[in-house]
């Protein structure tokens, strides 16, 4: 039966709506981490429901939930997740104000920690950087070294093999195995365990053993910091491609997908609708409501997230610079969902994609105009390429607002330079007269 959202119009209209869509309108604002907390309360309040799985059996299945977000290449354990007040930039700087480095040392790790990427790696190759900062490779490695032995432990890296080993080493763990291991981290990603055993010239049991190490890094670990707010950031939709390239989307089901009306008490409940026991049977009613609603909201939430990722298959594809606009109202007509539905269902989620865990709302830009006003251009798409051309700027070459107008052109990107100031300004980015001082 049609739960009616998509007739939803306004939260003033609450009131006429019946429970079973005020309690799915509910829920659909919750996050996973949310509605977990949510269900504990009302599994506590209700001696109808129950979790299907035993204590022991949900240990290991947050045993597993855990191991699989600290393995991943979006680094989503739960414990790992807190994100800092701190930018990684501002961390990482704080920790360099303090350092015994020389003041030319100190430009050199200004640099660095500038090209960093949200994740903790370098996003320039060794000979560009020295090339750029016109310094010898010992400088830059001996610089390096240091700030590698930055907090947190694996930023600065130039690889994910050297990402793990920094952090395997911070732990005194690294042998032969591991650094044969670390050598061959494709073949983990490929689930090529019996070629790794092979190059390794060890069994599985072993094999096995060192592959569970490495899986407690952290593979980005500059994601902690990349939250303005002090927070836990768990996927609720899991995005994946196969080998054959095709892209499958699913939730992130916790606990609550196994809550369930306790059978022990069908009897029970049997007998107090013939005497209309109304204890019984109000709490009855309230858990298949609550059983419904949540199935609704989780096929809500799928049908949206689905589209959304058809909209940017652009971006899963090929990154930010290929990312389209897209607003409520598109999504809207497209599901056949109210919009105020699905904004509420946007709100605090996340979605876990090949390229990174972003909120569902960053999905959502309604884009900029070019001067010939006849397509839209994505926000983002607009402002990383304003961050790319000035991150390679050089003492000799900086780029006024007007250069940058010109060089956006190669991208399909026509807007005008007062566009331009805009965007900058919103990035935090000084103009060309106040950055050549950053070359001083």
């Amino acid at each position: 039966m049609s739960l009616g959202l998509t007739n939803i119009a306004t939260i003033n209209q609450a009131q006429t709506l019946s429970p079973q869509v005020q309690l799915t309108i509910k829920l659909l604002s919750l996050n996973n981490i949310e509605l977990e907390s949510y269900l504990e309360k009302k599994i506590e309040d209700n001696p109808l429901l129950i979790d299907r799985q035993n204590t022991k059996e949900h240990e290991l299945r947050i045993q597993k939930y855990s191991d699989k977000y600290s393995r991943n290449s979006s680094n989503l354990d739960l414990l790992n997740n807190i994100g800092y007040a701190k930018s990684l930039r501002e961390h990482l700087l704080d920790q360099l104000l303090i350092s015994s480095m020389s003041n030319k040392e100190k430009i050199i790790a200004t640099y660095l920690i500038n090209i960093l990427d949200e994740a903790g790696y370098l996003t320039e190759n060794d000979e560009t950087i020295c090339l750029k900062l016109g310094v010898n490779n010992d400088a830059y490695e001996e610089v390096l070294v240091s700030l590698q032995s930055f907090e947190p432990t694996g930023v600065f890296s130039r690889t994910l093999s050297e990402c793990l080993y920094l952090q395997l080493s911070e732990k005194n763990l690294i042998n032969h195995e591991l650094l044969e291991l670390l050598k061959n981290i494709e073949l983990i990603a490929e689930d090529n365990f019996r070629e790794l055993s092979a190059r390794l010239n060890i069994g599985k049991d072993d094999l096995f053993r060192l592959i569970n190490i490495i899986r407690k890094c952290n593979p980005k670990p500059g994601l902690n910091y990349s939250r303005d707010t002090l927070e836990i950031i768990a996927p609720d939709i899991i995005i994946e491609k196969n080998l054959s390239g095709v892209y499958a989307i699913k939730l992130v089901q916790n606990y609550f997908s196994n809550i369930t009306v306790d059978q022990t008490y069908n009897d029970v409940i049997l007998e107090s609708k013939k005497k209309k026991d109304e204890f019984i049977t109000n709490h009855y009613r309230d858990a298949k409501m609550l059983i419904s609603s949540i199935a609704q909201r989780q096929r809500t939430l799928l049908k949206i997230a689905h589209e959304v990722m058809l909209q940017q298959r652009d971006f899963l594809e090929n990154g930010i610079n290929h990312m389209h606009p897209l607003n409520l109202d598109k999504i809207s007509k497209i599901t056949n969902l109210h919009i105020s539905t699905v904004s509420r269902s946007i709100q605090n989620k996340y979605i876990e994609t090949p390229r990174g865990t972003f909120e569902m709302k960053y999905f959502f830009d309604k884009g900029t105009y070019g001067e010939e006003q006849n397509n839209q251009i994505s926000s983002k798409t607009i402002e990383n390429r304003i961050k790319e051309l000035i991150k390679n700027e050089t003492s000799s070459n900086i780029l006024s607002d007007d250069k940058i107008v010109n060089l956006l052109k190669k991208y399909d990107i026509n807007i005008a330079r007062r566009t331009v100031a805009k965007y900058r300004t919103k990035l935090n980015i000084l103009p060309s007269s106040k950055r050549k001082n950053r070359f001083l």
